[in-house]
């Protein structure tokens, strides 16, 4: 009750004097985030029992806001307008595809989990609520003016490439996420290194949007994902998304700019002559031929595990 009745107290004498330093200083005594659980951004979205902060990440399908919940816990929330597109198909694909993808989330630690899903069809925009990737500089501790989420391509340009062991890990950690995904009959279709997120340190797939059905897949358009990650036969298979995260590894690994290249032939960095073959893996998974590619990611997964067990590990 003293704390009730010192912010009315206040309300009242910046009413009585309209004093802008008592308006500030009442608002500073009130909770955050409005009693309906939910605030507006400048852009006018309504995500109810989440804070946007502001803006991290931009792409086609939509931005990324950093927000927290009413606990003051920390998550990332997209945001995919109806009007970025020019028909309904990709939005509704964008929307179907979390949906695929919800489920399963939460079930293997190689997935983004996704926590609330929300839809505002009169306003036009879907969003969903997920895993907020580590901090670039700061890990978990999340300072909202400094913030920038780390993935694999942060990483990259800071530190060049990985190092073999590292590369090792990696791709062991995204083939086992990719392969349980595959066993349920979804493909991811964009994996690339700015859509492998770290949270807790651990790497994720994360941008879903185009997650589909092996059995939608066929119906789509064949100009999805990303230049240089996807094969010459196009997207929208298990073995695309083999050639895709090939394609990471070279770039990761090998130092070559998949994306800058498009389907250009390989021309690959040096690497340790003990570790060469790693990348007689790496460039199996990346062939333009899907016929001389690993005919699924279990397959991939299979010689990665059996180079962990004999590749020096440092």
């Amino acid at each position: 009750m003293a704390g009730l009745t010192r912010i009315l107290d206040w309300l009242r004498r910046s009413a009585e004097t309209h004093d802008p330093e008592a308006i500030a200083s009442s608002s500073a005594l009130t909770d955050p985030l409005p009693e309906s659980g939910a605030t507006r951004n400048e852009s006018g979205f309504l995500i109810p029992n989440y804070q946007l902060i502001r803006c991290v990440g931009k792409g086609a399908y939509g931005d990324v806001w950093l927000a927290r919940n009413e606990l003051g816990a920390w998550y990332a929330v997209k945001i995919v307008e109806r009007k970025t597109f020019t028909d309904r198909t990709p939005f509704e694909r964008e929307y179907r595809g979390i949906l695929h993808y919800t489920p399963l989330s939460r079930t293997h630690h190689g997935l983004v989990q996704i926590l609330h899903i929300g839809r505002d069809n009169d306003a036009g925009y879907f969003y969903y609520a997920m895993d907020l990737a580590d901090c670039q500089e700061r890990g978990r501790q999340i300072d909202p003016e400094i913030y920038r989420p780390r993935t694999l391509a942060s990483d990259l340009d800071r530190l060049g490439r990985l190092t073999p062991p590292a590369g090792l890990s990696l791709a062991l950690e995204l083939s086992e996420a990719l392969c349980y995904l595959h066993s349920r009959q979804l493909i991811h279709r964009d994996v690339k290194p700015s859509n492998i997120v770290f949270v807790n340190g651990i790497a994720k797939l994360a941008d879903v949007g185009l997650v589909v059905h092996v059995a939608e897949a066929k119906h789509d358009s064949k100009n999805l994902g990303t230049e240089g990650f996807v094969p010459p036969e196009g997207p929208g298979t298990p073995s695309a998304d083999v050639y895709s995260l090939g394609r990471v590894l070279c770039e990761a690994v090998l130092g070559y700019a998949a994306a800058a290249a498009g389907t250009a032939p390989l021309s690959l960095g040096d690497i340790e002559p003990e570790w060469q073959p790693f990348r007689e893996v790496i460039l199996k998974a990346a062939n333009d031929d899907h016929v001389r590619r690993h005919q699924s990611m279990a397959e991939l997964q299979a010689d990665l595990v059996g180079l962990s067990d004999s590749l020096p590990q440092r």
